[in-house]
């Protein structure tokens, strides 16, 4: 590789960690809100809005770079801040709590990412004449 081939490595990572970052940040403090009961039932919008978030993010990273390593630099960012987030005081997490919806966020960034990065890239295929 050469000279601008690395920089250009290297900034393509910094963009992925710090777009990935901000939004883990962001929505770790939106994935409980939204929370619209119907028909009885509990249907947590803000989790699945932010789902939604990362997905699209981890897939435009892969499709817009076509590599693998810029939805990694964002899936790192985006586990990275929420995880940051989660960690417990003395009196607990504010943002987090013991509950399903926080559980599915702490996790579910992870599979998308696993599924995202580990997708396998399209073959080119070459028409011989």
């Amino acid at each position: 590789m050469t000279g601008s081939e690395w920089a250009a490595r290297v900034f393509t990572i910094g963009i992925g960690l710090v777009t990935g970052a901000g939004v883990g940040f962001v929505l770790t403090f939106t994935h409980r809100q939204y929370v619209v009961p119907i028909a009885g039932l509990p249907v947590p919008f803000g989790l699945i809005g932010g789902l939604a978030i990362v997905a699209a993010l981890l897939l435009g990273m892969r499709l817009a770079f076509g590599e693998r390593i810029a939805p990694m630099a964002a899936a790192a960012g985006v586990i990275g801040a929420s995880a940051l987030l989660m960690i417990p005081t003395r009196s607990g997490s504010m943002l987090t709590l013991e509950d399903p919806l926080s559980y599915v966020w702490a996790l579910a960034p992870t599979v998308l990412a696993i599924v995202v990065i580990g997708w396998p890239s399209p073959r080119r295929r070459v028409r011989r004449a």
